[in-house]
């Protein structure tokens, strides 16, 4: 076990490179620099020479090789400077190390300030995603089991089936943002529905409270979660399925034991493997999912804090968050193979 951890840590470094490569010259290409989103139209009245002195404060006048060895020297290791002072001039002339370029803020400050709205956001739709798409995905495979069999029920079972499989795949079909929107217009001219919160984590004038932010959580996380849950569903249900036709099921049977008992002690028992490796696929994408949802419901998260920073260019925010998403990829595989490890002893006598 502490050889895979290892192998895999020592694996990620290059990885973490490469995309803090990819991510930082993909942001240098956006049009427009910092400089010209900051002062939009009234750059025309500020003389040159101030205009270059503003980006050498944010180390723009170098080439864009130049700013990656800069941003990386300052995450591989605290710039240098032998007093007090030369740690502050080099802090000010290297600010697009760590610094955020709307309020000066060192980059680790400003999203931690966020880190909380989307920890509440994802670890909601991640409970959401897994409950309800294991029992939903149980529930179609017991549909297509009982419409497979001769009886009474099983014409109904197969249109009942038919209908959830349809309106699973709709769900998944549906992009997250277009369910949001569609939602917060059916609240807002719904009288029954006003008293749903829709935007924020509190109501204006009131301080947050756990039950207040958990409703206010309630509809973005179950709009975050409702195609992973419909792909959670669908996929337990073909797993289910296969599972079902094995002979250990029919031996279940014979011994007395009811076709939902079956399910929940053996099938989904033996579909846990792969179920944990969906989880640590599900968890980057809820987060990289809450972009769009916390900037539709306006929540304070990562996702917002990361559209805000690519409309005014904050170069060393997006590049903080990118390498904090990257991390968090890295990690949730890691766990995910620990898991799985731990789950199938053949897989441990593999690695």
């Amino acid at each position: 076990m502490l050889s895979l951890i290892v192998r895999r840590a020592l694996s990620a470094i290059p990885m973490l490179f490469l995309l803090s490569l990819v991510s930082f010259f993909l942001i240098r290409c956006l049009p427009g620099d910092p400089v010209d989103v900051m002062l939009g139209s009234a750059q025309k009245e500020i003389p040159p020479e101030q205009l270059l002195m503003l980006r050498q404060e944010f180390g723009l006048d170098k080439s864009p090789a130049g700013q990656y060895w800069l941003w990386l020297k300052g995450w591989l290791g605290p710039a240098g400077g032998s007093g007090e002072r030369a740690k502050i001039n080099d802090l000010k002339r290297n600010a697009a190390l760590g610094l955020s370029y709307r309020d000066g803020r060192p980059v680790k400050d400003v999203i931690i300030e966020r880190l909380p709205a989307t920890l509440a956001l994802v670890s909601l739709a991640l409970i959401i995603s897994f409950g309800l798409g294991i029992t939903l995905g149980g529930t179609l495979a017991c549909l297509g089991l009982i419409a497979s069999q001769d009886g009474n029920m099983s014409h109904w079972a197969a249109r009942g089936e038919t209908l959830a499989v349809t309106i699973t795949l709709a769900v998944y079909s549906a992009p997250n943002f277009w369910m949001a929107f569609i939602a917060i217009a059916i609240i807002a001219r719904s009288a029954l529905l006003a008293p749903v919160p829709i935007l924020g984590l509190h109501a204006p004038g009131e301080e947050a409270n756990l039950l207040g932010v958990l409703g206010h959580l309630l509809l973005p996380a179950a709009l975050l979660s409702a195609r992973r849950t419909a792909k959670i569903a669908l996929f337990i249900r073909s797993l289910a399925l296969d599972e079902i036709n094995r002979e250990y099921v029919l031996t279940a049977l014979a011994k007395g034991l009811s076709m939902g008992q079956v399910i929940v002690r053996h099938v989904l028992g033996n579909c846990l493997l792969p179920i944990v490796n969906l989880a640590g696929l599900s968890l980057p994408g809820l987060i990289s999912g809450s972009v769009l949802i916390e900037t539709v419901f306006c929540l304070p998260g990562m996702g917002r804090l990361m559209f805000e920073s690519t409309l005014g260019r904050n170069y060393p925010v997006l590049m903080g968050l990118f390498m904090l998403y990257g991390t968090v990829v890295v990690i949730s595989n890691l766990l995910a193979d620990i898991a799985s490890t731990c789950l199938d002893p053949r897989l441990k006598e593999a690695n």
